[in-house]
């Protein structure tokens, strides 16, 4: 048989299964069977067939690795352009003896691939090169993890000193993280980074912007001139989902584009099947695509039958072979005990559950030792003093175990994840899909507790996504700790009672990994161009359609649906309004609105305030459950006294002790309710089918503390995400005191502080900073800028600042 006809379906019907199993398992291995295995692996390099190849170069890297002889994979490197492997078998492991001319000319040849002082592979360069000499056309980017995806992003703003730039991510975590890389790559340069829609001044010389979808939308509703000539969408993948951010943000696009028909959009993402699949229905950019298909990393993949009524097994598949291999050994039922066994220096551990992940944490603190050194006892006195005493992350930092889920308040989340990054004690973290939206943890190994994100199976380019996340480049070739067994990352889907009952983890595994398997992008999206409109997503297709209309007139040729006839109709579009239908309401809520301003007098307390939002738009939702709550009186009591903690600035540990004090009010009364709503955190069923709510009175002192934290987050979510823009239209009909708005908005109506706060300083941050440092630190309200003089960091730890706020701060500096 020729070497170009070698097909993976030919392989496995061959005597090569055989002898591969005999390999991957140590299996009787003989020096003379690791010579024929590399012989095979040799001639599979150099197949025409790219799956074959990859199955070489994975053999060569599990044998390179084993018997610690790393020529042959020298060799690959060299000729497969997979420069930072053959640079690091160079600088690390390769013997003076082994040097000669031959490593000295790929060595000056190498440097040809040095970007930022770090060597790249043949296709990241190919990828910089392609998206430099395409600057000014739409370009659609698939790389993985680790390509330098973000500098690209920082490339872009550098290279483009006099172009409007603006960057969509999906998550106010990455937004962020974003944010702090261009400061970083632009000192000392010193440039104003528009992050929230009220930074915008109109004097601007150029525009760059870091936003959510949302804050983009705002943005062009405040200023109708605004445009970009650049706009980069990271983890575009999104888009091809039909939940409301992604309907949103392909509206963005298209208005974004109707702005400025000359926009150059780059599309950012991980995984994608078909990079045309996240063109946007009647924009007319055309994309141009670089896909990587580099394969460097090559994963060991395990899967653990945990569950009652299971057969107790242990397997390690192969995504070639698409077989299962038993490894024997399995000694325990326990999810936990089988973690702890298998556990590198770093480890992440996913579930799809926030609540999941609060039970698991549970037992990891009943397992582990306390770690009593004094940076741990540092950081839980820290998250003690800034949270609570009470909460639960303490007992877990205390055992080297963070979690990380969205209910995590934003700085604590920021400072956890520098202490599992810096001290080698924290060796866990456990976390939910936030892990997805491109946060990136050092981590040497992952155990998946459930295969599912949301309602649905993690998706094959899910799943590859979140895999990626393990054993980046920076850590494989790191020059002090790096190492090539970090080639081969393990990943464990640990089956146990964090899955379905009927979850078939083989099956899920086989379609998401096995590479001769087709995998196609699942598009629900009804504004991208390649979904189909039927019957089932018709209603949702003219919606959206009616959105974009009302909001941007022109950009659907020949529109034929409905527009709004009144002022506030048209508010309530801008203010993407769309859990009632607006068009049979609007006249009423102009009516309303009427009176409101022929009273003569503004809504200046929260009482009048959830009056008015109750008559004008509460009252006519009925299909959302998260909204359709304000009909109960009790919950909009309770809304109306979280409103007046965010207006009196109230710290999260005071926020805390008064959720305390009101549900032991609850508790207390006879008549009151004790089912109270907790949504994701819920153990009981109201009305429903979702248990969304639990009996308070039956939670013991530190699971309401711990409920307490988690519940503020949310709420203060809720209240951003969802109440906020029914605020926003009180606002823009003029019905609102000024002073009452701020607060309600920032949490103070102190114009400094809000420059803070619009900078994405946190509100507790930002008040100490106006309070107590203002020698360090230059605010320019009419300019909403924000920048730090050096001392500042010393001066805060001199003064026994909170390592947490002090974390938080290093982000800006």
């Amino acid at each position: 048989m020729k070497n170009n006809d070698l097909t993976i379906r030919i392989l496995n019907n061959t005597n090569f299964s055989n002898a591969y199993e005999e390999f991957l398992l140590e299996k009787g291995m003989s020096r003379g069977k690791y010579i024929a295995i590399l012989s095979i692996a040799t001639l599979f390099i150099n197949s025409s067939n790219e799956n074959v190849r990859k199955l070489g170069y994975r053999i060569i890297v599990i044998y390179c690795n084993r018997v610690k002889d790393y020529k042959p994979l020298y060799d690959i490197s060299v000729n497969s352009g997979i420069i930072p492997v053959s640079q690091f078998i160079e600088d690390k492991l390769a013997s003076e003896k082994e040097k000669n001319f031959f490593t000295e000319i790929n060595a000056a040849y190498s440097k040809n691939f040095v970007i930022n002082n770090i060597f790249c592979s043949l296709q990241q360069k190919e990828l910089v090169d392609f998206y430099n000499y395409n600057r000014n056309d739409s370009l659609s980017v698939v790389a993985p993890t680790s390509y330098g995806k973000t500098d690209l992003i920082l490339h872009t703003v550098k290279n483009n000193a006099d172009k409007n730039i603006c960057v969509i991510t999906p998550t106010k975590s990455l937004l962020a993280q974003t944010k702090a890389r261009i400061v970083q790559a632009n000192k000392p340069k010193r440039e104003k980074i528009i992050t929230h829609p009220e930074m915008y001044s109109g004097n601007e010389d150029r525009l760059v912007a870091v936003m959510t979808q949302e804050r983009v939308l705002r943005l062009l509703q405040k200023a109708e001139r605004v445009f970009f000539d650049y706009v980069i969408i990271d983890e575009a993948h999104s888009l091809l989902h039909d939940d409301d951010r992604n309907m949103l943000l392909a509206s963005v696009i298209l208005v974004l584009e109707k702005r400025n028909p000359d926009t150059v959009f780059k599309f950012l993402t991980p995984f994608l099947c078909d990079a045309n699949n996240i063109k946007v229905r009647y924009a007319g950019y055309s994309l141009k695509t670089y896909k990587v298909d580099e394969y460097i990393k090559t994963e060991k993949l395990y899967v653990a039958e945990l569950r009652d009524k299971h057969a107790k097994e242990f397997y390690l598949y192969d995504q070639f072979t698409n077989k299962f291999y038993k490894i024997d050994g399995l000694t325990t039922t326990s999810e936990w005990d089988f973690v702890n066994g298998h556990s590198g220096l770093k480890n992440i551990i996913y579930f799809n559950k926030p609540k999941d992940i609060e039970s698991f944490v549970q037992i990891m603190i009943s397992e582990r030792q306390e770690i009593l050194n004094e940076k741990i006892l540092e950081a839980c006195k820290n998250i003690a003093e800034y949270v609570h005493p009470d909460y639960r992350l303490i007992e877990c930092v205390k055992r080297g175990v963070i979690y990380h889920h969205g209910a995590v308040p934003e700085p604590v989340r920021m400072y956890i994840e520098r202490l599992y990054a810096e001290l080698n004690d924290i060796k866990y973290v456990v976390t939910s899909s936030t892990l997805l939206e491109g946060v990136n943890l050092p981590a040497d190994k992952m155990f998946i507790m459930d295969n599912k994100k949301g309602q649905s199976n993690l998706s094959p380019s899910d799943f590859k996504n979140l895999i990626g996340r393990v054993c980046r480049f920076s850590q494989i070739f790191d020059r002090d700790t790096g190492s090539l067994t970090k080639l081969e990352p393990e990943i464990y889907l640990v089956v146990g009672r964090y899955f379905s009952a009927n979850a078939n983890a083989k099956k899920f595994i086989q379609d998401s990994m096995y590479v001769e398997k087709t995998i196609n992008d699942e598009l629900k999206n009804v504004l991208l161009e390649k979904t189909t409109i039927n019957q089932e997503n018709q209603d949702k297709f003219e919606n959206a359609q009616e959105f974009i209309e009302n909001y941007e007139g022109g950009i659907i040729q020949d529109y034929s649906l409905r527009k709004v006839k009144t002022e506030t109709g048209k508010i309530c579009f801008m203010n993407n309004i769309t859990e009632f239908d607006i068009f049979s309401h609007e006249e009423d809520i102009e009516k309303v609105s009427k009176r409101i301003k022929e009273n003569g007098r503004l809504i200046d307390n929260t009482n009048v305030l959830f009056e008015a939002l109750n008559r004008m738009f509460f009252s006519k939702i009925t299909d959302d459950n998260n909204i359709k709550r304000f009909n109960n009186e009790e919950t909009r009591r309770f809304y109306k006294m979280f409103l007046d903690w965010r207006i009196s600035n109230t710290s999260l540990n005071q926020m805390i002790s008064s959720f305390m004090r009101y549900w032991k009010g609850l508790i207390k009364d006879k008549d009151k309710e004790k089912l109270i709503f907790v949504g994701r955190w819920g153990d009981t069923t109201r009305d429903g089918v979702m248990p969304l709510w639990t009996d308070i009175s039956k939670r013991t002192e530190e699971q309401l503390i711990n409920l307490a934290i988690v519940r503020i987050k949310e709420e203060q979510d809720f209240l951003d995400n969802v109440l906020l823009k029914y605020i926003e239209v009180l606002n823009d009909l003029e019905l609102l005191e000024e002073s009452l708005y701020l607060r309600i908005k920032y949490g103070t109506d102190d114009k400094k502080i809000i420059t803070c706060t619009r900078n994405g300083i946190s509100l507790s941050l930002a008040k100490q900073i106006v309070e107590n440092y203002m020698d360090y630190v230059e605010i320019d309200v009419l300019n909403d800028t924000v920048s730090f003089r050096e001392g500042m960091v010393e001066a805060m730890r001199q003064a026994g600042e909170n390592e947490i706020m002090i974390c938080e701060l290093l982000f800006f500096l």
